[in-house]
């Protein structure tokens, strides 16, 4: 594995005012919070502690601090990069720190490839590039590598991100022949020292022997492809126009069938639940008929006992008012416990509590036979619930077959129309194979006083392109994910479409695929680069379109924002963040599970509950 740089903290200090930092670790970092809370000036202020030229935003909040710091580590090796906020040279510590020794070495700003003491070269040492030469034009006049020169490749602001130029290139004129010698220096760790003004005819013949080589194998590997798979392959536009009739004929069709079942399961829970309450008010009235009958004889009980009473106390007054047979004695001077009187008073009590409890029976009586009628109808009725049932479940059981066969229809025409992408997708990948194979063979070497080729070799920019769609698989990119290299924009065609021609959010993410592949190419044949990686907003397409400064989406950022691309973009940072430092700078909303993919700082604004942003509030 190559040196590489690992940003650990930026810090701004003052003389009346207390630290601010912003750390970060060796892995996912993501600093997230609303506009205007500090993240796009952190990622300037990163370029600027690096060594950039520019000046930084001369916001109110920045002006207590008159001194930033970044510090970063290089294998085993921590130093803090201290530069004015002013700007000019900077200086260089050892290790972590906010101070200053009086004989801390310093750097210079401008790169100087003769003096190791400035930023750039100091930079260049660490990661093993120092020595490098780019060409400037198309004649091979040629530079030393400056850091600045590889920035676009691990800082990518907000502007950088949306633009519709290449990811490798700035879109300045002047500047696209250094920018295009320094994305090939980063793809096949080669400079341009060996360049001369002309290339020798035999050493272009070999060149453009190798390329027509590779490229007739590519060619036959297509073609028999094309002749295996698709020997029908005459008609296959017509194909896919049928194809596309029909799938959505059978959508429709499945559509149609689908409603008409949900309608009838409707049906049949209504009449299972009007056969439900029908038998559990029949178990009701079948359980108060019962507690109606034990209550029957409950009174058939209380009036045998008290017409017992009432019978003992009429046998008890027969004869009271006569002289005692035994004895002789009048009934003056017979003594008893209980008067006549209270014995009459019984059987009267007695009397009318066997008369209330007959009134009882009646409404009783009453009751139960009004139970008896709703017992009856609801008897009557239960056949007819069961038959409706019946009818339901025997419309949902034709209608089921008529279901899976639309399904089956639509599974078999997808599995066509998507043999059909294939095909098309070989087609044009046989064609573009033939067109680059033609216009090889158009070219011509170079003679004496002709501009040297300093392009890239196909074969890099081929595995490169298949790492972007690698990336792009990763993330759940739409569609199929093949990405070639087009050599006239310098940039990638993804699906057959330029990546350029896309929305802002589209263009930002396809951009952001375009870094990662880069840094996980390099870190994986042991290419030099930088080893870290700042993505400011690439997640643009999932924008508020009411609240964000960008407007409206697009129809194909429309597409974007409705799948789960966000959430599989942190989580594959978060796989291959071994050997690669990933910071992302973003305001739209996180995945719930971010906290454990990744080192989260959060700004909240001034109405937040934590972290107003990166300084505090004036």
């Amino acid at each position: 594995m190559t040196s590489r740089l690992i940003l650990n903290r930026l810090a701004f200090t003052g003389p009346k005012t207390p630290r601010v930092e912003l750390t970060f670790e060796d892995r996912l970092n993501v600093v997230f919070g609303a506009s205007n809370t500090g993240k796009s000036f952190a990622s300037k202020a990163i370029d600027f502690g690096l060594g950039s030229g520019g000046l930084l935003p001369d916001i109110d909040q920045r002006r207590p601090y008159d001194k930033l710091w970044l510090s970063l580590a290089c294998d085993d090796q921590l130093a803090t990069l201290s530069r004015s906020m002013a700007g000019g040279n900077l200086n260089v510590v050892e290790g972590i720190t906010d101070q200053l020794p009086q004989n801390a070495r310093i750097l210079g700003q401008k790169n100087d490839a003769s003096n190791e003491n400035n930023v750039s070269q100091f930079l260049l040492s660490l990661i093993g590039l120092r020595g490098r030469q780019l060409a400037t034009n198309v004649s091979g006049t040629k530079r030393p590598l400056s850091f600045r020169d590889l920035v676009r490749f691990c800082i990518v602001d907000e502007t950088a991100i949306l633009s519709e130029s290449s990811p490798a290139l700035s879109g300045q004129r002047h500047s696209a022949t250094v920018e295009r010698s320094v994305f090939r220096l980063l793809l096949t760790g080669l400079d341009d020292s060996a360049v001369v003004p002309v290339m020798d005819p035999k050493s272009f013949r070999t060149s453009k022997a190798a390329k027509l080589e590779m490229l007739e194998e590519l060619l036959s590997s297509v073609q028999a492809d094309i002749e295996a798979e698709f020997p029908d392959i005459s008609d296959i536009q017509e194909q896919e126009g049928k194809l596309e009739d029909s799938l959505i004929a059978a959508q429709a069709d499945i559509a149609a069938a689908q409603q008409a079942v949900q309608v009838l399961l409707l049906d049949r829970r209504t009449a299972t639940l009007e056969y439900a309450r029908a038998e559990a008010r029949m178990s009701e009235i079948e359980m108060n008929l019962r507690r109606f009958a034990r209550l029957q004889e409950v009174y058939d009980s209380d009036i045998e006992r008290l017409e017992s009473i009432e019978e003992a106390g009429f046998i008890l007054t027969i004869g009271g008012d006569r002289d005692c047979p035994l004895c002789g004695a009048s009934p003056d001077a017979q003594q008893h416990e209980h008067a006549l009187g209270d014995i009459g008073r019984i059987r009267a009590a007695a009397m009318a509590e066997i008369a209330k409890i007959k009134r009882q029976q009646v409404d009783l009586n009453a009751t139960v036979q009004q139970i008896l009628g709703v017992g009856r109808a609801l008897r009557n009725a239960l056949p007819d619930f069961a038959k409706r049932l019946e009818a339901v479940e025997s419309q949902i059981s034709a209608a089921t077959p008529e279901v899976s066969a639309s399904r089956t229809k639509l599974a078999t025409i997808m599995a066509a129309r998507d043999r059909v992408k294939r095909g098309l997708s070989l087609l044009e990948q046989r064609d573009g194979l033939i067109v680059r194979r033609s216009a090889l063979e158009l070219e011509k070497a170079t003679r004496v006083g002709e501009r040297p080729n300093q392009g890239i070799n196909s074969t890099a920019t081929y595995d490169f392109a298949q790492e972007v769609s690698r990336v792009l698989t990763a993330w759940r990119f739409p569609g199929n994910r093949h990405v070639i290299w087009d050599d006239a924009t310098f940039d990638l065609k993804i699906d057959g479409k330029l990546r350029r021609d896309n929305g802002k959010g589209v263009r930002a993410i396809t951009h952001a695929a375009f870094k990662v592949a880069l840094l996980l190419f390099c870190r994986e044949r042991g290419l030099p680069h930088p080893g870290f990686l700042l993505l400011d907003t690439p997640l643009l397409t999932y924008r508020d379109p009411i609240t964000s400064k960008h407007g409206e989406l697009s129809s194909d950022e429309q597409a974007f924002a409705q799948l789960p691309l966000r959430d599989h973009f942190f989580e594959h940072l978060a796989a291959e963040a071994s050997g690669a430092q990933f910071i992302v700078l973003e305001n739209v909303d996180l995945p719930p599970n971010i906290g454990s993919l990744a080192r989260v700082e959060v700004f909240y604004g001034e109405k937040g509950g934590g972290r107003s942003g990166l300084f505090p509030t004036v």
